[in-house]
């Protein structure tokens, strides 16, 4: 191990100390926080540079400390990988129990996979609700209530490692449950409300100040829409759209416009409402490296350019606070058969259950396939819907009985 030079430096009353190995020209700091030792270079050559750059550090890490976020940042993978060194010592040892070979199974084929390089203080309840989708869809069905168990308990173990090293607080642990986060029914919008919504947007696009912001709404707009009449993701699979993506193909003598998409869940192929190409003229025509090109020279030439992006084509990601402004104007903001506040997500609930509720032809299968999740998934959060879909067939065929009412 390199020798630290004799020489040390102290700073911020003796709290942070500044070295430097004898293999290394930059300082080195190290501190003490809630009990333990934090060693980092500052990558500083010269003793004043390192000097500010180490009282940063440390007010940063202090930051963390005080409001109880995890000090040292690991991935799920890597306190994982300790979890399963630490299980298969202890069978080694003869003191593990033999359920550890499941855990050890679960991490390695599905929960490792997974959530891989994710921060492990970052993984949400959302998280989870995604990989019981990924892990339906990897399984081909709806696994045992034993199955998830073993799952949670692995999942438990690397929270037990992360929280035994440091890099996770015990506050910030998910609470699991054998089927998962407790499903609710989420806000949506229905065909009235999403009707006054996208007429209150000509107005409130106008009211915009003229340049960027008048610039972002116009573009807000087309993506609600698209949204609206797809289902895609808001974030990953949206944000992951380019033009190069796009096709219209002829099936059995009918046009359809189809959308290659690929987040979390994948890739896949879906085929978007017909209004959504009006929606994709006024984004092509905005553009301005596109907008030279007619719009099927665009789709055939596959541009390598993001579908979502401001006239200059700056991506942005900021899409969600003017989304709330809007709601806001057009006091949508809040669900009120659910009584929580609705996000760009609701347009894909809304799309999911307007496909299920008004189309004839669209069933859960057909549904899952096209928005990318799993039928458990969509019985999981649709069930509600479920008789009013069947309720033809559940009523039956005796029309007669309705004559005069």
């Amino acid at each position: 191990m390199p020798k630290l030079i004799s020489s040390e430096n102290k700073i911020l009353d003796g709290r942070v100390v500044l070295s430097r190995r004898n293999t290394s020209s930059a300082w080195q700091i190290r501190f003490k926080l809630n009990g333990r030792w934090i060693r980092l270079t500052t990558g500083k050559l010269n003793f004043r540079e390192a000097k500010e750059a180490a009282a940063d550090i440390f007010m940063d890490y202090s930051f963390k400390a005080k409001n109880k976020l995890p000090i040292i940042n690991r991935t799920f993978r890597s306190i994982a990988l300790i979890a399963i060194a630490e299980m298969k010592k202890a069978l080694e040892s003869k003191i593990g129990k033999k359920v550890y070979r499941d855990y050890i199974f679960a991490l390695n084929l599905y929960l490792i996979p997974y959530f891989d390089k994710k921060h492990i203080h970052t993984i949400g309840y959302n998280d989870l609700e995604l990989f019981e989708a990924w892990r339906n869809a990897k399984m081909g069905r709806l696994p045992k209530a034993s199955t998830i168990g073993t799952h949670n308990s692995a999942f438990n173990r690397v929270y037990d490692e992360a929280i035994r090293l440091g890099y996770l607080t015990a506050d910030r642990r998910l609470e699991l449950s054998n089927r998962g986060k407790k499903s609710e029914r989420r806000p949506d919008f229905t065909i009235q409300e999403y009707t006054h919504l996208y007429r209150t947007m000509r107005s409130w696009i106008n009211s915009g100040r003229e340049g960027k912001s008048r610039d972002m709404r116009y573009l807000l707009r087309d993506y609600v829409l698209i949204l609206a009449n797809t289902g895609i993701r808001h974030g990953t699979e949206a944000d992951n759209l380019k033009w190069k993506h796009i096709r219209i193909a002829n099936e059995n003598g009918k046009k359809l416009l189809l959308f290659n998409v690929s987040g979390k869940t994948g890739h896949r192929e879906l085929v978007a409402r017909h209004s959504c190409v009006s929606y994709l003229r006024r984004l092509h025509k905005r553009t301005d490296a596109i907008k030279h090109l007619s719009f099927a020279q665009l789709l055939e030439s596959k541009q390598d350019v993001p579908v979502f992006a401001l006239s200059d084509g700056t991506e942005t990601r900021n899409l969600r606070q003017p989304f709330r402004e809007l709601l806001k104007t057009a006091d949508l903001l809040k669900d009120p058969r659910t009584g929580k506040n609705r996000t760009l997500y609701s347009l894909r609930h809304m799309y999911a259950t307007l496909q299920l509720t008004h189309s004839r032809s669209t069933n859960i299968h057909l549904l899952a396939v096209q928005m990318g999740t799993s039928v458990g998934m969509i019985e999981k959060h649709y069930s509600h819907l479920i008789a009013r879909l069947r309720g033809a067939d559940l009523a039956g065929d005796d029309y007669g009985v309705y004559d005069g009412i």
